[in-house]
């Protein structure tokens, strides 16, 4: 009876131990934490200058994220939120794995939240794009310089 006990504990701490780094590590990916700007879209500088988009599609771009970063920036808190209490329960005298568990994944549904956000968002700023600078940007997405980092070319 003592060995299998063990061997679930050992397991228990393992697993623990690799949750508690890979939340450790997830936690640097929020934004304002290391991860390309969420809120802003994930489009960078260089990628806009190289689009020459006209003053028209500039405040549209604003508008549109405006909107991403109202519609995102709860759903941030609710994830650093969640991050926390994560932290916490692993922390704990004795980490209750089904509790961390359901926490993990309410942490993924929000982030899968923002997700869809952000794919709404690059929709929306595709379409304010002509054929010629969608090109372009389809172009240089795949070839890197607009790609969003953390994620590979689309």
């Amino acid at each position: 009876m003592k060995r299998p006990l063990f061997t679930l504990l050992a397991i228990t701490f393992i697993l623990g131990s690799a949750l508690a780094a890979q939340t450790r590590g997830l936690r640097g990916a929020l934004p304002g934490r290391g991860h390309p700007d969420v809120v802003n879209g994930g489009i960078s500088v260089g990628c806009l200058e190289a689009l020459s988009l006209t003053d028209t599609q500039k405040a549209s771009l604003d508008q549109l994220r405006q909107n991403l970063a109202a519609a995102v920036a709860p759903l941030i808190e609710q994830r650093r939120s969640y991050r926390d209490q994560i932290d916490a329960a692993l922390e704990s005298a004795s980490p209750d794995p089904a509790a961390i568990g359901r926490l993990v994944i309410a942490d993924h549904g929000v982030g899968e939240q923002i997700r869809a956000f952000h794919d709404q968002f690059q929709t929306a700023f595709q379409a304010l794009l002509t054929p010629e600078q969608l090109a372009n940007y389809t172009a240089l997405r795949q070839n890197g310089v607009c790609a969003e980092r953390g994620r590979p070319p689309r």
